[in-house]
């Protein structure tokens, strides 16, 4: 069995084989993400790492002209064959979702659209100018490592302005599960609540060994399955008696109970009840027979130690698949618990890999940025239990530090894995050449200009009103007949006469010289 460290070594080569040009300037940059990206403001900076061997201008290089070259799907392959453990008898655990990469003055980069982004400023609306990313994470098999926030992401896809972020979700799981030959396997995947819509659903029925959780919203209305056994005449009943989530009394006798407990992180007790109720129906349409693919609701709630509920409403799954009835209510809990792992790669990738701190006018160099950076949390999560701890003087009080006694668990978290990452790559090595000068280019000559690229517009998904036009003739003219507006406007056209000092006789006939 392979080492650890042995491990990243074979990573790191095949990642570097898979990188057809500029590999020497690409594998740099990666390694100047993965150790040097926490203390730099720009991606410019990057260039200053100690493992960065070339000058500031291979940046560029290796994004513009390197990147483009590399087999990303046998990349992505090449990861999923190394982080995840094909031995293990747990099925994959893949999380999905989406964050924003906020563009507004790049005026010049195509595809910009309005996007949702969370915004702290009170009364503002929570959107952005720019562009989408859709993210496929793999939960890791480790315990210790999945309580450190860890996840494995697969692959980061942008959302066109085209589509819907969690279509592009869905079908980018789809295509993962083919291309790692797992449709005769189980398969978990863990979502949000936008992750339930007709169409999401739809696509994850295409798989019918996956086991498809996501949040339902809790003023959602629901369907009991229809008895088949009833004597009505007529046309069979497609749903059942409705169901109201936030109506107690509609709520029909649970199938399913199940009690768990949960230490928080201040050291409380509280004690969690999770009641499910299987063959629920979520409505559908022509295009999606809904009776075909019933879910199995869950209803999660929460007490303290005297019996009070933690939160105001309880929280709403569901789950859709095969495998729904017989996989443990418990189970269900803990994968959406940890869904929220997810949220902590796109703020650590963003502060400290510069997730979308990349300024360019290319959509494609964009979209290649963003995955490199995914290579470089990658690196970080193998080398997760290979890096000594470096704690700062008011870490003191974490469980792992050295200077506490009660240190337990060898693995640490990512930041304090990138702190300590510049000092394993000068014992890991890396596979690329070194650096050889090749001399002064000429560059741009005088008065040379490169070309001009034309401003392109913001795309907003929103659909024009098309005004309509009263065609005479038609139903739909305006009703001019009305007794009631005559009578008001002949009561104002005898005011207008009083105030003008003429009488009725009078205008006409200065209406009929006019004419």
């Amino acid at each position: 069995m392979l080492t650890q460290i042995e491990r990243l070594k074979n990573y790191r080569e095949a990642i570097y084989s898979l990188f057809r040009k500029r590999k020497d300037a690409i594998m740099n940059l990666l390694d100047a993400i993965s150790s040097f990206g926490h203390r730099s403001r720009s991606v410019v900076q990057l260039s200053e790492a100690a493992c960065f061997e070339r000058q500031y201008s291979s940046i560029t290089d290796a994004i513009a002209d390197g990147l483009p070259h590399a087999d990303w799907e046998a990349i992505e392959s090449k990861q999923f064959q190394t982080l995840f453990d094909q031995q293990a008898d747990n099925a994959p655990c893949f999380l999905v979702d989406c964050t924003p990469n906020p563009r507004p003055f790049s005026k010049k980069l195509a595809d910009r659209t309005i996007t949702h982004a969370p915004n702290p400023a009170p009364g503002n609306k929570p959107i952005c100018v720019g562009h989408q990313y859709s993210c496929v994470a793999m939960l890791p098999d480790n315990e210790w490592a999945s309580s450190r926030k860890w996840i494995a992401p697969i692959s980061m896809q942008r959302v066109s302005s085209n589509q819907k972020g969690n279509e592009c979700g869905m079908q980018q799981l789809t295509r993962h599960i083919k291309q790692f030959g797992l449709e005769d396997k189980w398969v978990v995947s863990v979502a949000d609540s936008l992750y339930g819509s007709e169409a999401c659903r739809k696509e994850a029925a295409k798989n019918p060994r996956l086991l498809h959780i996501f949040r339902v919203n809790s003023k959602r209305n629901v369907y009991q399955f229809p008895d088949d056994n009833s004597s009505s005449r007529g046309r069979r009943k497609v749903y059942g008696d409705k169901v109201s989530l936030f109506n107690e009394a509609t709520l029909p006798i649970p199938d399913r109970q199940s009690e768990t407990g949960r230490l928080s992180r201040s050291g409380k007790i509280y004690q969690i009840k999770i009641e499910s109720w299987d063959n629920i129906l979520i409505r559908g349409s022509k295009h999606y027979n809904a009776r075909k693919h019933p879910i199995t609701l869950l209803r999660i709630r929460m007490f303290d130690d005297q019996g009070n509920a933690a939160f105001k409403r309880p929280l709403w799954l569901a789950g859709q698949g095969q495998a729904r009835k017989s996989i443990s209510l418990i189970s269900v809990y803990n994968y959406y618990a940890k869904r929220y792992d997810i949220e902590h790669f796109f703020r650590f990738g963003k502060n400290n890999l510069l997730l979308d701190e990349f300024q360019t006018c290319h959509a494609e160099h964009e979209e290649n940025w963003w995955s490199l950076c995914m290579l470089a949390y990658n690196q970080l999560y193998l080398a997760k239990s290979l890096v000594s701890l470096q704690t700062k003087p008011w870490e003191r009080y974490l469980k792992q530090s050295p200077n506490n006694p009660y240190c337990e668990i060898a693995i640490t978290t990512p930041s304090q894995t990138q702190r300590g990452f510049a000092k394993l790559l000068s014992e890991v090595g890396t596979p690329a050449a070194n650096c050889v000068p090749r001399g002064r280019l000429s560059g741009r000559k005088k008065g040379e200009q490169g070309p001009v690229l034309s401003d392109q517009p913001i795309i907003f998904k929103a659909a024009k009103r098309i005004k309509k036009i009263n065609i005479v003739g038609s139903e739909n003219i305006p009703d001019n007949s009305n007794p009631p507006k005559i009578q008001v406007l002949l009561q104002s056209v005898q005011e207008k006469l009083r105030a003008l000092n003429l009488s009725p006789r009078q205008f006409t006939q200065m209406l009929c010289d006019t004419g």
